[in-house]
């Protein structure tokens, strides 16, 4: 049992999709995945949990609500809390999984992979500059990655600089905030349900004014970006990539944004 679309994934990365009677209601990757009967969002049913008779249940340390969580305890059902507050983190979450599902040399295997597919995107950028960034994981309110978050992390080794490093979590941030400070790149999570709410931002929200609106933007797939799996590690790639052609010197002399 997955109660978080991140630990679904690393489940079916570890090649034991097939041993799942149960997920979280955003679980949609991979394809099989939809298949699987959902059992609630972050506040699950434990009703549900215990119906479907799972031999352990994954729980993720930071978004899981606590009631639910310590009720299937109770209940006598083994929880696996799998942490998630950094990549570091990320990768020991796998190795856990793995060792629990009897599939410890798959999950080295993929942390090795993992591990060297960071390393890369960290050589890519050590080679450019390091912009200051702000990483919204959403537009309004204005919600950000700050210090302490695999996102941040993501943020600062992709080669940026993380304009809420001082601020641990997942602030709130006001639009004056955003129109005054100073910034060259907003990274935001894309995808085609939200894209809508991001655009009214830009174009008359709390991302018109100032800084904010002058911010060259990069847009990364939202599955891949927040969720503390396996694809993290491709947005990462992927925000190093795009970092070094935002702030190359040709776009830099052309003013040639993405927004």
């Amino acid at each position: 049992m997955a109660l978080a679309p991140n630990l679904t994934e690393i489940v079916f990365a570890l090649g034991a999709g097939d041993r799942l009677v149960g997920v979280s209601e955003h679980s949609d990757y991979p394809e099989a995945a939809r298949a699987i009967p959902r059992v609630g969002g972050l506040e699950v049913s434990a009703e549900k949990v215990v119906s479907l008779r799972p031999d352990l249940v994954l729980a993720t340390k930071e978004g899981n609500t606590r009631g639910p969580v310590t009720a299937l305890a109770a209940a006598g059902l083994p929880v696996l809390l799998v942490p998630g507050g950094s990549l570091d983190e990320v990768l020991e979450g796998i190795r856990l999984v793995a060792a629990r599902l009897g599939r410890t040399e798959e999950g080295q295997r993929i942390v090795a992979d993992l591990g060297r597919r960071r390393q890369s995107a960290r050589q890519t950028a050590a080679r450019g500059e390091r912009p200051r960034a702000i990483l919204l994981i959403w537009p309004d309110p204005p919600q950000a990655a700050g210090g302490g978050t695999f996102l941040h992390d993501v943020l600062t080794e992709a080669g940026a600089s993380n304009a809420l490093e001082d601020r641990r979590g997942w602030p709130l941030v006001s639009s004056e905030f955003l129109a005054a400070t100073p910034v060259d790149v907003i990274v935001v999570p894309d995808d085609a349900a939200t894209r809508a709410v991001y655009e009214r931002a830009f174009r008359d929200g709390p991302l018109s004014r100032g800084a904010a609106a002058k911010a060259r933007v990069i847009r990364i797939d939202e599955a891949s970006l927040t969720r503390p799996g396996p694809r993290v590690f491709e947005a990462l790639e992927s925000l190093a990539r795009q970092l070094r052609e935002q702030m190359g010197v040709g776009n830099r002399e052309s003013g040639i944004g993405n927004r």
